[in-house]
């Protein structure tokens, strides 16, 4: 009976124990290194979000005062462009549930071919504040966008001037050279 035992080439039940723990060991760490990674590129994502978002922003402001004809500044966060066609916009954020949101309110019912008044989105719900400042001697106008990511509470801040290069003075009578 013992030649029997000696001649088995199997494992026993404290290798296989041993085995499997050594196993699930292993598979904890690359679980955990799976899920840091995962967490990292969410992030990252993030990020990417909330900068695209300013840029795109900040871009469609800075082009529509670059190519207007008029600037009027209601209040430090809202301001009304008038383009060459007699097309008028107003770019403020929403009110109420879309106050972090930045709109474009355009009112075409002095252009031609005359329309109504229609607004639409530039940005989703992320833009937390929005301030023009114009420098009366100068024309330029400095503007401040604020993004934030709701989920990480980081802020991405973007500050840029901007000269409209059409602007029509009416006390000269011809375009302002910048």
């Amino acid at each position: 009976m013992r030649k029997y035992f000696v001649g088995q080439h199997g494992i026993t039940l404290i290798e296989l124990v041993i085995g499997m723990a050594l196993i699930l060991c292993l598979l904890s760490g690359i679980v955990g290194l799976f899920s840091g990674s995962l967490k990292v590129w969410v992030f990252g994502k993030q990020q990417s979000h909330i900068n695209q978002t300013a840029r795109i922003a900040i871009d469609y402001i800075v082009k529509e005062i670059r190519y207007a004809q008029q600037i009027d500044l209601k209040n430090i966060s809202s301001l009304v462009v008038t383009k060459a066609n007699g097309e008028i916009k107003t770019l403020q954020l929403g009110e109420g549930l879309h106050s972090k949101t930045l709109y474009v309110i355009i009112d075409k019912t002095k252009s031609i071919p005359p329309g109504g008044i229609s607004s639409s989105p530039i940005t989703e719900n992320l833009v937390t504040n929005l301030q023009f400042v114009q420098h009366e001697n100068s024309k330029t106008v400095l503007v401040t966008l604020e993004v934030t990511n709701e989920n990480t509470g980081e802020r991405k801040l973007i500050q840029t001037a901007c000269y409209p290069l059409n602007l029509w003075s009416p006390i000269i009578g011809k375009e302002m050279l910048p």
